[in-house]
């Protein structure tokens, strides 16, 4: 398939700097058993004009072997102690040269047209700095997908993907490089939702355009141990980023939102037993909300109802499954 044709600007970069349109930035710990599938991914691309940039976040294994092996002027080799996935993306921005940069996990792909068609996108409209794609979550060994169901969310939509609560995940978002400057690359505090805050930062200051088209693969290996994966961490991390975004979301969605995503959070909190997280969750509300008995009000019944739906949920999922297992034997 012929590549689209590159704007004015991305054209001048290449000229001016000798360098590719993509940078592509794979943060990779003890991944040299399934790195390869990520790398192919990117080497199989229709559009060609791309580097590779591995940043090794102090892995043990033999990761750096297994990159060298490519032995391709396109793929660059990084190493940093071992300080988390998001010092290791900025320290691939840092030194990246593409026009945009687009992010991978490194037990993730992407389809061979994803970047032929993040660009065509791009190329639509000079607004867009941040454009997204669908993907699928693919649960192994099993091998079974799912689609996660999201909005088609485009243009300056900021209010939209607050309130969504999420825009996609990091191995589906390529960005203008000049922008993630501007916002500062991802937060090094956050150590999951990581994604969701660089997302909402970036839409904050720049137009989104979406490709409506499964091009990414979300890897979920229990085999594997993802950052992310812990529930009380991602539990705490969604705490800090509603704390970090609850003047905006007030702001732009008004108070029962942030009530709203903060129910979410104090409901895991209570499934999990932290009596700290719960305290920190009503001493923050009552301290933002202007009118705290209402609102407080609001936030217990709304709790109430979150609690007795999810118990319903885990109830008749007991009985499908019990179900199932006597009919199968």
């Amino acid at each position: 398939m012929d590549a689209p044709a590159l704007s004015k600007k991305c054209l001048n970069w290449n000229k001016n700097l000798n360098a590719p349109l993509f940078s592509v930035i794979i943060p990779a710990y003890n991944r040299a058993g399934i790195i390869t599938r990520t790398i192919d991914s990117v080497f199989a691309q229709t559009f060609t004009d791309f580097e590779i940039i591995v940043v090794d976040d102090g892995s043990t294994d033999n990761l750096k072997k297994v990159c060298d092996e490519y032995n391709s002027p396109n793929i660059h080799y990084i190493y940093q102690d071992n300080t988390g996935s998001n010092p290791a993306r900025n320290n691939g921005i840092r030194n990246s040269r593409g026009y945009y940069v687009s992010f991978l996990d490194s037990d993730d792909t992407w389809e061979t047209e994803y970047l032929n068609e993040v660009l065509k996108k791009f190329n639509s409209d000079n607004e867009i700095g941040l454009v997204w794609v669908r993907n699928i979550k693919k649960y192994l060994p099993e091998g079974n997908t799912v689609l996660k169901k999201c909005k088609n969310l485009e243009g300056f939509v900021y209010r939209e993907v607050l309130k969504q609560g999420y825009l996609i995940n990091s191995s589906c978002i390529t960005a203008k490089h000049s922008l993630l400057e501007t916002v500062g690359g991802w937060d090094n505090n956050l150590h999951a939702c990581q994604d969701d805050d660089i997302c909402f930062r970036l839409a904050k200051i720049t137009k989104i355009g979406c490709v409506d088209k499964i091009l990414s693969t979300f890897y979920i290996d229990e085999r594997l141990d993802r950052i992310s994966s812990s529930t009380l961490r991602r539990a705490w991390n969604s705490f800090f980023l509603w704390q970090k975004f609850a003047d905006d979301l007030i702001s732009y969605c008004g108070e029962k939102e942030l009530v709203n995503k903060l129910i979410n959070v104090y409901l895991k909190f209570s499934l999990l037993n932290d009596r700290e997280g719960l305290q920190h969750c009503r001493q923050f509300l009552i301290k933002y909300l202007k009118h705290p008995q209402s609102g407080m009000f609001y936030f217990r019944i709304k709790y109430i109802c979150a609690l007795f739906l999810f118990k319903t949920k885990s109830i008749v999922k007991k009985i499908v499954r019990r179900f199932l297992h006597g009919v199968s034997t």
